[in-house]
């Protein structure tokens, strides 16, 4: 069943108003069989039935108030708009409950339940706080006739669904048919926006190639031999996230024993993605080459064939002070032949890191976010060439370097924003309201709603 599984006191007709407030107030569907009334008493109002859940009044008028507290324009109730302000409230609220009733169904979405945790944790030590200590908030569940653990429980309970809710959405629309977007609606969302866009700030727009040190081949073997001492290690049986936080060189995620999260196809290295898609659950990879380094992959869950959560200990060559300086004389070089007419991007697929963007849009305000040797651009002349611009990668080690040239291609003053500066964005969002509104279309088609307002 969708709704939430209340206790059993909460569904033998001793609940509450108040009670009920506090589940609308987290956004939890509510079980049609949980809808009491009270003799002379009305303790809440059924006000749609969606498959096999409930809307409560209490829930869209907690709603409505989390709109006026996040700031959102609410007519008054005596109002003449507000009717059908309401109205537009319960079918946001319909449309929520489809989408959640249809991703139960489909079995490839699986809410990440450490992610959960951490969530719910989070939440209560922010109310907590609120309350000014867990007692106080205990106690005020308390007189609300809740346990902290089921209230926990409501908590994550509103979470999963918030994760499942995004998860189908993003799993629908990511090969949903593009839908056709006329220059008259283009136009007309321009309009509207434009009424309350901001000046476009100052900005610069740059190639770059960006140079690695390569280390020497006996520093390629010393590594190798380190991963498959660790592979080893993981295949007689030691723990893979402790190794991975002991030895791994990638410091985005050794702290978290290796673990790169959920990725589709295209969001990795070809050479990573070709094992680590093929390898069944569980199972540890043999060592794998990129430019990055020798990788030990594990596969924990996968969706399909289209996404997989993995975990991967990375060992780095180690690279020298010699290997720093060819980098530093290859972009000399680099800057020269660019000078001379050759391409930047094709001295980019040349030479550059492939994590690194070949082209950049920035505003000046915002060249403060880059590294310290990008400053040189807040005095930057379009068509001018800079660098080399050198800097530190991740770990931020002498020899962890980065050497950049970059290009400047234009200079664009400040001013309103045009049409065409925001064409692509504005199709990109109508076409995406599109397809999310014929998905929710087809969901009505096929469940039972029923209105009682």
């Amino acid at each position: 069943m969708t709704g939430t599984p209340y206790p059993e006191r909460f569904t033998t007709g001793m609940c509450t108003r108040s009670i009920l407030i506090l589940a609308a107030s987290i956004g939890l569907p509510i079980p049609v069989q949980a809808q009491l009334v009270l003799q002379n008493d009305i303790v809440d109002r059924v006000v749609a039935i969606v498959g096999d859940s409930a809307v409560l009044q209490t829930q869209l008028d907690e709603e409505i108030q989390r709109m006026e507290l996040g700031g959102l324009p609410v007519p008054a109730e005596t109002d003449a708009g507000f009717q059908e302000f309401y109205e537009g409230v319960l079918d946001t609220w319909v449309d929520r409950l489809l989408v959640i009733q249809a991703a139960e169904k489909d079995t490839l979405i699986q809410p990440d339940e450490p992610t959960l945790d951490q969530q719910v944790n989070e939440r209560l030590e922010g109310l907590a706080l609120q309350f000014g200590g867990q007692p106080a908030l205990q106690q005020s569940l308390a007189e609300e006739g809740w346990t902290l653990a089921e209230y926990r429980d409501y908590i994550r309970h509103d979470a999963r669904q918030q994760q499942i809710y995004q998860m189908f959405m993003q799993r629908q629309l990511s090969g949903a048919t593009l839908e056709e977007v006329s220059e008259e609606e283009l136009l007309a969302r321009f309009a509207d926006a434009s009424l309350t866009l901001q000046q476009r700030p100052r900005t610069l727009t740059m190639q770059q190639v960006v140079l690695l040190p390569v280390p020497a081949e006996n520093a390629k073997d010393g590594a190798r031999t380190e991963a498959e001492g660790l592979l080893e290690r993981v295949r007689a049986g030691e723990d893979f996230p402790d190794l991975a936080r002991e030895h791994s060189h990638d410091v985005g995620t050794a702290d978290g024993g290796g673990d790169l999260g959920w990725f589709r196809r295209g969001q990795m290295v070809s050479e990573f993605e070709d094992v680590a898609f093929t390898l069944p659950i569980g199972s540890v990879s043999d060592i794998v080459e990129t430019d990055f380094g020798f990788h030990i992959i594990k596969v924990e869950r996968a969706r399909g064939r289209s996404e997989v959560q993995a975990r991967h200990i990375l060992i780095r060559p180690q690279v020298e002070a010699e290997d720093v300086q060819t980098a530093r004389d290859l972009a000399i070089q680099v800057r020269e032949r660019a000078e001379a007419g050759e391409s930047m991007s094709a001295l980019f697929e040349q030479y550059s890191d492939p994590e690194a963007p070949d082209s950049v849009e920035v505003a000046f305000e915002q060249l403060t976010d880059f590294p310290p040797a990008y400053s040189v651009l807040q005095s930057a002349v379009a068509g001018e060439f800079y660098g080399p611009l050198e800097y530190r990668g991740g770990a931020g080690r002498e020899l962890d370097a980065r050497v950049a040239i970059v290009k400047v291609v234009s200079i664009r003053e400040a001013g309103a924003y045009t049409f065409e500066d925001l064409r692509g964005q504005i199709a990109s969002q109508l076409q995406q309201e599109k397809q999310r509104a014929r998905l929710l279309e087809e969901l009505r088609a096929n469940a039972h709603i029923e209105i009682r307002m």
